[in-house]
């Protein structure tokens, strides 16, 4: 019986990164990495004292990882910070008006996955979602 569920897992675990590597393709003409596109999206939708900790706490990614990304949003203009009021070792982020033009052009390419996976699943996409969310302690 183990093994069975264990074959089961296993499959759901591949079918989990097949969802992913489909709705987080990326065209080879963008300017912005996969993470890159994430953390400017955030910045976009959660304005308010956005702090690195804090993105990485957000998209779950790791402290390293968002650093990098940050610092190559920095160099290309897309982002600007400032230091923290409240603690001097840390700063607030926020987009610049080049990087919400950026965002804005690269849309299409972070969405068109999730509206290609909307239209085939018709109903059931805003039930995924709400699994989604569940899942993740929303």
């Amino acid at each position: 019986m183990k093994d069975i569920e264990w074959l089961q897992m296993l499959s759901y675990q591949q079918e989990l990164h097949h969802l992913s590597r489909a709705l987080l393709s990326q065209s080879q003409n963008q300017t912005l990495t996969t993470s890159e596109r994430e953390l400017l999206a955030r910045l976009y939708l959660e304005p308010t004292e956005s702090t690195p900790l804090a993105l990485s706490r957000s998209s779950g990614m790791k402290k390293e990882a968002v650093s990098r990304s940050l610092k190559r949003l920095f160099e290309k203009g897309f982002i600007k910070k400032e230091k923290h009021p409240n603690d001097e070792r840390s700063y607030i982020l926020y987009i610049t008006d080049i990087g919400e033009k950026e965002l804005r052009h690269n849309y299409g390419v972070i969405l068109q996955p999730l509206y290609n996976l909307k239209r085939k699943m018709g109903s059931d996409f805003d039930m995924l979602f709400e699994l989604i969310e569940k899942a993740n302690g929303k």
